[in-house]
């Protein structure tokens, strides 16, 4: 699939990461709100404590330079579960806020960003991969190997003061 490698996000890149996931909320039907809305400013410091070459978990960007605007994003992390015979040692990939721009659409970054999230797992030992996935993203998914879950998702969401 050509096009640009994704490369790992490093702390030039959290202010595109935090206008991507305003792109990714809105299409999920959610009013990001404005620019100063306090959740930017948490995902400010969540994302700068999350980006570089870490362990354990893995940001890809598709775009520009560090500090330039970006064209996709996408993150990995591992998470524990009970041991399995689909992960022996109860360890997981989650794949989460995977998001082109809209102009960027239908090139296949998305793609490059999963296949490149999953590749880092699996070089870790890594094949149970899940995520949850928006009617948008759900074809790149299946094309890149994913099958509905087993189980339904379920949530419960209670409002914190």
């Amino acid at each position: 699939m050509a096009g640009p490698h994704p490369r790992t996000a490093v702390p030039a890149d959290v202010p595109e990461l935090i206008r991507l996931r305003a792109v990714a909320l809105a299409s999920l039907g959610m009013d990001p709100g404005p620019p100063d809305a306090a959740w930017r400013t948490t995902a400010y410091d969540w994302f700068t404590e999350r980006v570089g070459d870490l362990p354990g978990m893995r940001c890809l960007v598709v775009g520009g330079a560090p500090g330039e605007p970006l064209l996709a994003t996408g993150m990995a992390w591992i998470t524990h579960h009970l041991p399995g015979p689909q992960s022996p040692d109860g360890r997981r990939g989650y794949l989460d806020g995977i998001v082109t721009d809209e102009a960027a659409r239908g090139r296949g970054h998305g793609r490059r960003i999963v296949d490149g999230l999953v590749g880092w797992l699996e070089g870790l030992g890594i094949g149970y991969v899940q995520l949850h996935a928006s009617a948008d993203g759900e074809p790149v998914y299946r094309a890149a190997g994913f099958v509905p879950g087993r189980y339904p998702g379920m949530d419960r969401i209670t409002p914190i003061p």
